[in-house]
């Protein structure tokens, strides 16, 4: 059964975040909340919801395999809820090269919900025993692993009857036959914020921590928008999506994400931005027209300037705040 849940208590937790003293800060100049975090979420404890803000459960990984996600506020037909996805782990060596072929678990396009090894508590002490998890070994220059969703999609018209070539068995989901979809945009602009709980098994040994990127690709920013691309093949300039930089450690933390670009370029603590070095640079934050939210790690040197980074990114229980 299709649920949604919306949770209310009181923490200092809660009333940070309404102060604008968010799970992530940034600097002045900074694309988003980069190299900084504050832990919110021991091992063993949990959390209660702040008394003034409504949170919305997009989906908790409880319910199905990899989707589609629980989060029913403004999904109806002829909409239908989006998937979970990895994505990522493309790098390929040259023949004779002394690197090795990307790799990544569970295998790209075939994404599925794992065990947690223990069981956790999130918001309001609720209990957790899955979450959605991604790990890769990468070897390329600006090589990513990533995991996450789409929020809304509609039946393609174009593609036809289902068969065997044009849908793979696991656009079905948990609950019944194939059938071709299509990924739309979805207004979350009613939101101020996410909430997540977040961790890695593979911090670097020096920092004690992994950068891991949340973004939210729209329409500006996103090749299938036809802006970033200006409706061509050529998507070099695609991909730069506002987003925040948070810093996983072996420990779960409760991590928020504003949905706030600050004025002037420069975000909020806790905000998102694009990066200033590369891609579109005209991006709007269009929070009308998101097609969902996805988390990354990346390797940031060639194959022949070091060792293949291992990168394992784990996300739990994630809620809009309202």
């Amino acid at each position: 059964m299709r649920k949604q849940i919306l949770y209310s208590g009181c923490s200092i937790v809660g009333m940070a975040f309404l102060s604008g003293l968010a799970a992530c800060a940034s600097s002045p100049g900074q694309a988003g909340a980069k190299d900084s975090s504050t832990p919110l979420l021991s091992d063993a404890g949990c959390i209660l919801g702040d008394p003034n803000a409504t949170y919305v459960l997009i989906d908790d990984m409880e319910t199905t395999t990899h989707g589609p996600i629980e989060l029913a506020t403004g999904i109806a037909a002829p909409l239908s809820q989006g998937y979970w996805y990895n994505s990522g782990a493309s790098y390929f060596s040259d023949a004779g090269s002394n690197t090795s072929n990307d790799s990544s678990n569970p295998p790209q396009l075939s994404f599925v919900f794992s065990a947690l090894p223990t069981p956790t508590n999130t918001l309001n002490c609720n209990a957790s025993t899955h979450a959605a998890r991604q790990s890769c070994v990468l070897n390329g220059l600006y090589d990513t692993c990533g995991v996450g969703f789409e929020f809304a999609q509609v039946p393609d018209g174009d593609a036809g009857a289902p068969t065997a070539s044009n849908t793979p068995a696991s656009d079905g989901g948990d609950a019944g036959p194939s059938i071709p979809m299509v990924t739309v945009p979805f207004d979350i602009s009613r939101y101020k914020a996410i909430t997540f709980w977040g961790m890695t098994t593979t911090p670097d040994p020096t920092a004690g921590s992994m950068q891991v990127k949340v973004q939210f690709p729209d329409t500006d920013t996103d090749p299938r928008g036809e802006i970033c691309n200006g409706g061509g093949g050529n998507t070099s300039m695609c991909y730069n999506s506002y987003a925040a930089y948070l810093n996983f450690t072996t420990s779960w933390q409760q991590f928020t994400v504003l949905l706030d670009i600050g004025k002037g370029g420069v975000p909020p603590a806790g905000g998102i931005a694009i990066d200033t070095t590369w891609g579109y640079q005209q991006a709007q934050w269009l929070p009308t027209q998101v097609y969902g939210i996805n988390w990354q790690a990346q390797r940031n040197i060639g194959p022949d300037a070091g060792p293949p980074l291992k990168t394992e990114i784990w996300v739990d229980d994630v809620y809009f705040v309202e």
